[in-house]
């Protein structure tokens, strides 16, 4: 793995919970993750990132792998009555916004399963056995009442590579995924507005023969479904990466939803050059740029793209 995290994907997923003390607790017990910092009061230039009116406050608090600089959650609590969550009612195969993070599971998947169970997450589905050949992996996706959606992930084959080294029970965060209604305008967006690089790109159906399915699906109907997924990397890595999945099915879609509703807010990245990045993004629903300083990592300039199917990604360089 790369270690130069700039233009390297995300480096952080930000996510609105009704209690960040709470939320931490939780997630430190699911995952492993410590605390980087006593965290403090949400910088007003994040704040507008998020598309907030100014004069909204809140507290931040980073969680992170203890053996990782990236892959963090950064969990923020705004001030005021608890906000409903921003996938609300939504189904995994719902459209609109972010719809999960990535976690490896070190080594057992069962094992990590039954820490966020403990916690109070809920499974969409039992532990799924995905079989393509080559690659085989197993996969569940836990679900809190922040409508924080992560999927756990265990490689079957190949043998894992990259996390050598990397104590459990599960990885730093990898990719984060999106589930989108037109699958050819995301594409779009992240190989030609942002030029990225493919990592992976699959048709197929929606489950494993006989419907057995991680998203919740019905059974008789998944077998069925088609099912396209793309994933995508500046550099064209699977670590903080992107990945869009579409349904072929009619389905709701909760795009024009936006903080300070809780869940998945924003993906974070790091890059080299804010203005080359905002030049690709010209005409599309750009917020900033924005000065503040960014703990731990120091003073940055930092803008947000909000996607048409609704996802926020925010670009920050340091300086």
């Amino acid at each position: 793995m790369a270690s130069d995290p700039l233009d390297n994907g995300f480096a952080e997923a930000v996510a609105i919970v009704a209690d960040v003390d709470a939320s931490t607790a939780r997630l430190c017990a699911a995952t492993g993750f410590a605390r980087r910092g006593p965290g403090g009061a949400v910088p007003a230039g994040a704040l507008a990132l998020l598309g907030l009116d100014e004069g909204t406050g809140g507290r931040e608090v980073l969680l992170g792998h203890p053996d990782s600089a990236r892959g963090a959650i950064r969990l923020i609590q705004l001030d005021g009555p608890t906000a409903p969550r921003l996938r609300d009612g939504a189904q995994a195969w719902d459209s609109g916004g972010i719809f999960d993070i990535n976690l490896r599971a070190l080594p057992s998947i069962e094992a990590l399963h039954a820490r966020f169970a403990a916690q109070g997450f809920l499974a969409r589905a039992p532990i799924t056995d995905w079989d393509f050949g080559p690659l085989a992996v197993r996969e569940v996706v836990e679900d809190d009442a922040d409508g924080l959606a992560i999927a756990l992930m265990e490689r079957v084959r190949p043998p894992l590579a990259g996390y050598e080294g990397l104590r459990g029970p599960a990885s730093w965060v990898f990719n984060s995924t999106q589930v989108v209604a037109d699958f050819d305008l995301a594409r779009r967006f992240y190989t030609k507005t942002l030029g990225w690089q493919v990592v992976q790109e699959t048709e197929g159906m929606a489950a494993q023969p006989g419907g057995r399915n991680c998203m919740g699906l019905p059974l008789g109907l998944a077998a069925d479904l088609p099912m396209r997924i793309g994933i995508y990397h500046p550099a064209g890595r699977m670590e903080g990466s992107v990945e869009i999945i579409a349904f072929g099915c009619p389905t709701l879609d909760f795009a024009d939803r936006a903080p300070p509703l809780r869940g998945w807010a924003a993906l974070r990245f790091p890059v080299r050059d804010l203005a080359a990045v905002l030049r690709r993004l010209d005409g599309q629903r750009v917020i900033g740029p924005v000065a503040f300083d960014c703990a731990p990592h120091g003073r940055v300039q930092a803008a947000a793209v909000v996607t048409p199917w609704g996802a926020r990604l925010e670009f920050l360089q340091a300086g």
